[in-house]
């Protein structure tokens, strides 16, 4: 077994056995960095740099257990054994999840016990073409990406409005045209208008051509102008839409991997770079390109060999401008790396404001934030700087070309062989042409930008849900509310399972309290009978089918559940009640609270139930909160319920108000209670006690408590207890 990356064969060659289990290092012993391979067979352990002999071998029976000790920036790879504690390797922090299995592979493999599970998707990643590790939170390689087929697939959603953009472009290209008369009527003006022997009325047209040019290029503007905002408006709309559907479409062992408020700025900052990429910039140099053309065409008319002089510094300009491409695209992904960090410590500290001013650790968030947005400045400076510094080089550049033509120019109207109208017209022209040339530098840093901000989001669209839609649901109407689980095994991390060969059958219509110590996996059991995950192992069915083969929508709305920590969404009480039926009527709100006694305490309030309930529900009290989320629950009428500790944290009278709403809440619905008071269990048809990911007991309560060495009658003694310690009577 290989974590990631194959171990090389001239390695393989020279083990003394098959290799069973290898892992990359990128330090070597003495700290620097290095590849270095630990490879084990089931004789030895040894670990291998450049050189064709190991840096040390190790019996495999001297092992007795291994540890991974992570510390700044790296950690270390210990092997216990008879003679004492052995360095196997050392590891930067990015290695930590890698090095963190390879310690428990190792000492299973010491014990004797079954090797823990791999999964590929909780270690270090890499690009296949380069090797070159890939960052948390991104599938693409900075270094061997695409930028064509990004933007080939970034075009695709200007097709649907291909209609209006080519209009827009064909406004700009006619603008474009009309831009390039004024210069040649200078010409005319000066060489032939503005001459004693001809009339005034010339002077007039001259004048007249001028202004409607002018007028002319201002009304194509405005067309133009309205097009792209419609077009840009519609693109940056599909664009959210997308991205958001694509967020919804995930699992959630998807955001369980991930900070949410990067997904932020995926949404809003990303989809406006390429919105202002397509709408604007693709046109921009479509439009550019023909003016170029058209000004070169126009220049070598009026004089061939005054151009060539114009030409001189293009080659040099071009050439610069190819060599900052992939530099300046590496600049705007370092950037954003730099805000997606300064944005997941906003949205840590302010989502747990409470917990930072409890603690008194207000300087210490700000001191972090500080940090971190240095770093964002100092990239800032670095991809702002190469822009500042190109851009003048450029203007210098293309000035000399204009110098160039006013002296050879110059000197040939002195000398009578050039009429001046035409050295004014070639300056002209000459200044339209360079000024999209100097731009070269700004557009290929808005198409890096627009490409990166593309990668990010079709990473978004093309990663795979953990937990697929069936192709073909299967059909299931109204259930019954059988839940079978059948040799259920599940990790959050693979290698480390949280449930561990789970089996039991609950009829339809029974209430199933779980009982266990924290930690013990009742709220990872309850996940997956909502299939937020897959199971690992086994499979679970409602009604004799698979889940996996049940439509996620429909098992979903047979489901409702009442959580411990409630969210609410910033509306009000009444829309909140109806979140799982929009179409709920006010007397089917009214029922549903009434059912969840909840309605005696919303009548209170100023606004009733059109009362906003402010972010998370933040106006409302942990048991206001509480019997809002059981009236949700009851409007949804769901025939499988889940209740996770739905009565911890509140006085004992809100308790008891929310133990009659769920008594009312769970009649002939299939019930799995999780509870912290032992005691609000009593009722439940069965217990299931799991233990350390396994289940320990089943019973009824009286049942449970009859065995004194239960597992069940020591957490109810231990309660007690504690009940006891504190003055409250058990």
């Amino acid at each position: 077994m290989s974590i990631e990356r194959t171990l090389p064969e001239r390695i393989r060659k020279r083990l003394s056995g098959e290799p069973v289990f290898s892992v990359q290092a990128d330090l070597m012993l003495n700290g620097h960095f290095g590849e270095m391979w630990l490879a084990v067979t089931e004789r030895e352990i040894t670990l291998w740099g450049a050189e064709d002999e190991p840096s040390y071998r190790l019996d495999a029976r001297e092992l007795t257990e291994a540890r991974a000790v992570n510390g700044i920036g790296g950690g270390t790879l210990l092997a216990d054994t008879k003679n004492g504690p052995v360095v196997l390797s050392r590891y930067t922090a990015a290695l930590s999840a890698a090095f963190g299995f390879a310690a428990k592979w190792l000492t299973a493999m010491a014990k004797g016990e079954e090797p823990p599970l791999v999964s590929k998707k909780e270690f270090p990643r890499y690009c296949p073409s380069c090797g070159n590790p890939l960052s948390e939170g991104t599938q693409t390689c900075p270094i061997c990406k695409s930028s064509g087929k990004v933007l080939r697939r970034m075009l695709r959603y200007a097709k649907p409005y291909k209609g209006k953009m080519a209009i827009a472009g064909l406004l700009l290209v006619l603008t474009t045209v009309v831009e390039l008369i004024p210069p040649y009527l200078t010409k005319i003006m000066i060489d032939d208008v503005l001459q004693p022997k001809n009339a005034g009325s010339a002077l007039l047209w001259v004048v007249l051509g001028l202004g409607a040019t002018s007028f002319i290029m201002s009304v194509m503007q405005t067309a133009r102008g309205l097009i792209g905002v419609w077009v840009g408006s519609k693109l940056m709309g599909d664009l959210r839409n997308d991205i958001y559907h694509a967020l919804m479409r995930l699992s959630l062992a998807f955001f369980d991997r991930r900070q949410t408020s990067q997904f932020v700025g995926r949404v809003n900052s990303d989809s406006e770079a390429m919105r202002q990429f397509m709408t604007d910039g693709v046109i921009w140099v479509s439009a550019e390109s023909l003016r170029i053309v058209a000004i070169f065409a126009i220049m070598f008319g009026l004089d061939w060999k005054l151009t060539l002089f114009a030409l001189l510094p293009m080659p040099f300009m071009i050439t610069v401008s190819m060599t900052l491409w992939p530099k300046i695209g590496r600049r705007w992904y370092q950037q954003w790396r730099s805000i997606f960090r300064l944005n997941v410590l906003v949205g840590d500290s302010l989502q747990g404001i409470r917990v930072v001013k409890a603690f008194g650790r207000e300087k210490t968030e700000i001191s972090r934030y500080a940090e971190a947005n240095r770093e964002l400045v100092r990239h800032n400076i670095r991809i702002e700087g190469l822009w500042q510094g190109i851009f003048p080089l450029f203007s210098f550049i293309a000035g000399v070309g204009t110098l160039l033509i006013w002296y050879n120019g110059g000197s040939s109207v002195i000398r009578g062989e050039l009429q001046l109208g035409v050295l004014m017209a070639l300056i002209s022209y000459l200044g339209m042409l360079f000024a999209p040339l100097q731009w070269v530098s700004q557009m290929i840093n808005w198409a890096s930008h627009a490409i990166a901000a593309a990668d990010r989001v079709f990473e978004i669209m093309d990663t795979p849900s953990d937990v697929p839609d069936a192709r073909d649901p299967v059909p299931i109407g109204t259930i019954r509310g059988e839940v079978e689980f059948e040799h259920v095994t599940y990790g959050y991390e693979k290698h480390h399972p949280v449930l561990k060969d789970i089996n039991l059958r609950v009829k339809a219509g029974e209430m199933i309290g779980l009982v266990g110590h924290s930690g013990a996996g009742k709220s990872t059991f309850i996940n997956l009978i909502c299939r937020f995950y897959d199971t690992d192992e086994g499979r679970i069915r409602i009604d004799g089918v698979d889940l996996r083969g049940i439509g996620q929508t429909d098992l979903r709305k047979q489901i409702g559940v009442v959580l411990q920590e409630t969210f609410l969404f910033d509306g009000t009480i009444a829309e909140n009640i109806a979140y799982s039926k929009p179409d709920a009527t006010p007397e089917e709100i009214m029922r549903a609270a009434r059912i969840a006694n909840a309605h005696d305490f919303i009548v209170r309030l100023p606004d009733g139930y059109d009362t906003r309930v402010g972010e998370r529900g933040h106006r409302l009290s942990g048991g206001e909160k509480q019997r809002v989320s059981i009236a949700r629950a009851i409007i949804h009428d769901p025939r499988i319920l889940i209740l996770d500790e739905a009565t911890a944290s509140v006085d004992t009278e809100t308790e008891r108000q929310i133990q009659e709403a769920i008594s009312r809440l769970v009649k002939g619905r299939t019930t799995f209670a999780i509870a912290h008071r032992l005691s609000t269990l009593r009722n439940a048809d069965r217990l299931v006690v799991i233990e350390k990911g396994k289940i320990a007991e089943v019973g009824t309560h009286e049942e449970l408590l009859a065995r004194d060495d239960g597992a069940y009658r020591k957490l109810v003694d231990a309660q007690k207890e504690l009940s006891r310690i504190k003055g409250v009577e058990g």
